[in-house]
């Protein structure tokens, strides 16, 4: 393990699952993306974030040059994806993304901030204010290094 939280971030890591956890105490798997997500997570030594996870079992588009409106809904609907600069508070055990490019257009100019936790090859990011079709939820992303 390296040395700071900052520099513990560094690399390539794999997703492993998205839970959501209710007020109710109910736990599941993200609605979008199931029980067996895929995505890899890019933290650069020179401060930059990538991020693409999705639903494996998407549905083909019937021609992948002219994709139905449809095809294209049901595709983003179970995939996700930003990008740009990041900075770490190890005080506070938080990273913050500051989205430059994203899929969902209002995401871009803001910055998304998460709690980590570290585990040796193991990393949980943990959105602080998560919503699914309007009810708060609390949102983990749990990846494994590469």
């Amino acid at each position: 393990m390296r040395g700071s939280a900052a520099e513990s971030l560094v690399g390539v890591w794999r997703l492993e699952a998205i839970r959501e956890r209710y007020e109710d105490g109910r736990s599941e798997d993200h609605p979008d993306f199931g029980a067996d997500p895929d995505g890899l997570l890019i933290y650069t030594e020179s401060g930059y974030i990538s991020v693409q996870f999705l639903r494996r079992a998407r549905p083909m588009f019937t021609a992948e040059d002219d994709p139905t409106p449809a095809e294209r809904a049901a595709a983003a609907e179970g995939y996700g994806a930003y990008a740009g600069r990041y900075e770490v508070d190890e005080a506070k055990a938080l990273v913050h993304h500051h989205v430059e490019v994203a899929l969902i257009p209002n995401r871009v100019g803001r910055t998304l901030t998460r709690r980590f936790s570290l585990s040796g090859d193991r990393l949980a990011l943990s959105a602080l204010d998560a919503r699914y079709r309007g009810i708060e939820v609390d949102r983990t992303l749990f990846w494994r290094r590469v």
